[in-house]
């Protein structure tokens, strides 16, 4: 739709805050959906950066707030800083609702985010200036290298609301890294100005890297910042906002003049670019990072984004108008883009130059299971569910992934865990939930050659796959066909019960574990075929048809599947498990059949509904006993895992039960959008009570959320991607 001015600037909403609405932004001819919040009332705010880059998050209340763009991965460091800051006459107000001492604030902030964007409408404190802000980093499917680039790039809209002539300053601040001590000549900060056709200032460290201001109007350079005696990147002087040089601090600020007619408006940009070419993991390898493979500095790459701003923009709005356009609920459309945020927060993107490296041409792509909550690169179990963005979206980076877990294969076939922890690539962990490790790699690996079709990669991949297979049947160690619990917790303790629910210990055969290996089996069989593998495929059906009976035989107990059967030391347990049957999940999404009797299905299903439905306002909860009462083992049992109820909810909805597996999915995202207000640091596990969050920031697996429009199609990978639904 077409700019407007004044304070509706970037969007046009009257509708309540805090719950789903409809309206007008600019960039988009048609309404858009989605929530917006009263500033401050947000948990976390939309992160700028790109694939790998690190990010900042721009917060409700109008600062900068957690960063990891100083290569410090994987704990952010909190800036709690504002960015911007304007004077108009002797007046000056600090853009933020929590302003530093001394200073002005503003009187209210309207946010709302849509990842990459950030738009906020700012009001002032008794002025007729009217301000709005759109901020966002190129995110671009399709375009893995535009979506690489480490900057933030910033339009403020002022607008005159008055009957006289108003001018004064804008300025953009960053703190940058602020160093207590510094212990040599390296660590000082030198500072560096941009001049041309671009104005701005660069910040650099002698080995480490540095960042970029930059505006395409003429500025004013403050290089620094003074921060006073409380360390306020913001002082008050005799009215006007003053910004002084202090050598030792990695501050810097741009201002740029305007002035304004009544009842006029102006539009200013500015980029904020960072370069911290080299990071070392924590097993301390050092690596390179994807970015600086191209560009050279941080003034490059603002001056980059600058010139590129328009083209940015629009490719990055162009993806978001098809979602916004589609005819998905409301909810399901503010889902989809800002689950994509954990693709900012929660990735390294490496390359390497030496030649004694495996790592493929475009490098070494991973995404961490929460660098916030829980840092462990590519955690398997997790990345069977939230993968579905990096697959559809840049098939090239899900290659490199998998590449690598190729490469870490043992020689029995066994596919790791992980790649290390926290931010290790070169330490792969075996002994954790493999029961399940080696086979959703099958899976993933048959989930990419659907996607893309590829048979030179399914060439070079079949042979780990059918290693992994033949691995994975080794763990059935009372010859049913079926991999059975390996939990490795030790008596009285609860970790690592080596499965998803790794607190909560299994024993013998579970419904979980052995149905996901029914899937692994279906999958390598597809794969096998394809090949021409009739030995393999043949063999993998035998395994499937003796797999399924000792499933039924051992794990139905008339109304669903019991959530394990260990005959000789546990017994029976008879909690019914929201995911039970996630087994049927991972067959649906590769185009497959169900691998359970269909007249047992439904009555799982009934039963699911029945006890784990009811339990909870808020999706499913995890276990239920049969009398409707939450399994009370711990937190996993007791409480909701929101990317097993998606999987959940998807089965529901993959076998006609539409209705039920959208409320399942609406009432989780609720719980986060909503009722917690936390979409930008969606946790793993809410409370099956009210919702709140119970552990596990910034998560991995929610991102299974992009599975869910191919359920509601009831379509697998290869029709879903062929139709031209995700290109």
């Amino acid at each position: 739709m077409t700019s407007k001015t004044g304070s509706c600037w970037p969007f046009y909403s009257e509708g309540k805050l805090g719950k789903w609405q409809t309206f007008n932004a600019d960039g988009f001819e048609s309404p858009v959906s989605g929530c917006i919040y009263k500033g401050g009332t947000i948990n976390d705010g939309v992160p700028l950066g790109g694939l790998g880059t690190g990010y900042i998050t721009l917060d409700g209340n109008g600062n900068l707030g957690k960063c990891t763009c100083f290569n410090n991965f994987p704990t952010p460091m909190t800036l709690n800083s504002p960015f911007l800051a304007i004077t108009h006459g002797k007046n000056s107000h600090v853009i933020s609702l929590k302003p530093p001492a001394r200073t002005k604030g503003v009187k209210d902030i309207l946010y709302w985010g849509h990842f990459p964007f950030a738009d906020l409408k700012v009001k002032l404190k008794s002025s007729p200036i009217q301000i709005g802000i759109r901020a966002f980093s190129p995110f671009i499917p399709g375009d893995a290298n535009a979506s690489n680039t480490p900057c933030a790039l910033f339009e403020i809209h002022i607008f005159n609301n008055s009957e006289e002539r108003i001018n004064g300053e804008l300025i953009f601040s960053f703190p940058g890294l602020k160093r207590d001590k510094i212990d040599s000549k390296d660590d000082k900060f030198k500072r560096r100005l941009i001049d041309g056709k671009f104005s701005g200032v660069t910040v650099t460290q002698e080995i480490e890297g540095g960042y970029a201001i930059a505006t395409d109007m003429k500025t004013g350079v403050k290089t620094g910042l003074d921060y006073g005696t409380d360390r306020n990147p913001w002082y008050l002087l005799h009215d006007k906002i003053k910004i002084t040089p202090k050598k030792e601090e990695g501050g810097a600020s741009i201002s740029v003049k305007y002035n304004l007619s009544p009842k006029k408006e102006e539009r200013l940009r500015f980029a904020l670019a960072w370069y911290y070419p080299y990071f070392i993991d924590s097993s301390g390898e050092p690596h390179k990072h994807h970015y600086a493979k191209c560009l050279k500095d941080s003034s490059e790459i603002a001056i980059h984004a600058m010139t590129k701003f328009d083209d940015l923009l629009n490719r990055t709005l162009a993806w978001q108008r098809v979602i916004y356009d589609s005819d998905m609920t409301l909810w399901l459309k503010d889902a989809l883009i800002n689950g994509l945020y954990s693709l900012t927060k929660n990735t390294l993107w490496v390359i390497s130059e030496r030649p004694d490296n495996w790592y493929p041409k475009i490098g070494f792509f991973t995404h961490s299971e929460s660098f916030t909550g829980c840092p462990i690169t590519e955690t398997m179990v997790c990345r069977i569910h939230g993968h579905f963005p990096i697959l559809f979206f840049f098939p090239e980076l899900e290659k490199s992934t998998l590449t690598g877990f190729k490469h870490f294969q043992l020689s029995n076939g066994e596919i790791p865990f992980c790649f290390g922890t926290p931010t290790s690539l070169r330490d792969p962990r075996y002994h954790c939930q493999h029961p399940l490790n080696s086979g959703q790699y099958v899976q993933m690996v048959y989930r990419y050659y659907l996607r893309t079709q590829d048979s030179q990669f399914l060439e070079e991949f079949y042979e780990s796959v059918k290693k992994a297979v033949h691995y994975q049947k080794t763990l059935d160690y009372d010859n049913d066909g079926l991999v059975n619990e390996h939990s490795h917790a030790l008596p009285g303790k609860e970790w690592p019960a080596n499965q998803f629910y790794d607190i909560w210990p299994w024993y013998g055969t579970s419904s979980y574990v052995a149905g996901t290996w029914l899937a692994t089996l279906t999958c390598a069989r597809k794969l096998a075929e394809t090949m021409g593998d009739d030995t393999f495929a043949k063999e993998c059906q035998r395994w499937f048809q003796k797999g399924r009976t000792s499933y039924e035989k051992k794990l139905w107990n008339g109304s669903y599947y019991r959530l394990y059967n260990d005959p000789e030391t546990h017994g029976k347990n008879e909690t019914c498990l929201g995911n039970q049957l996630m087994g049927e999940w991972c067959v649906r999404v590769v185009g497959g059949e169900n691998i359970l009797p269909n007249k047992h299905l439904n009555k799982a299903l009934d039963n699911i509904q029945r006890l784990n439905f009811k339990a909870t306002k808020h999706g499913l909860v995890n276990g239920v006993n049969p009398d409707g009462t939450p399994a009370e083992y711990n937190d996993h049992s007791r409480h909701i895992f929101l990317g097993e109820s998606l999987c959940a909810a998807m089965t529901f909805i993959y076998n006609g039960r539409k209705e039920i597996g959208i409320e399942i999915a609406k009432r989780l995202y609720e719980a986060i959008a909503i009722h917690h207000r936390t979409p930008w640091n969606q946790r793993c596990l809410i409370s099956s009570k009210d919702g709140s969050p119970v552990w596990g920031d910034d998560y991995y697996s929610n991102m299974v959320i992009w599975a869910l429009p191919m359920a509601l199609s009831s379509q697998g990978m290869k029709e879903f991607c062929q139709k031209g639904i995700i290109t």
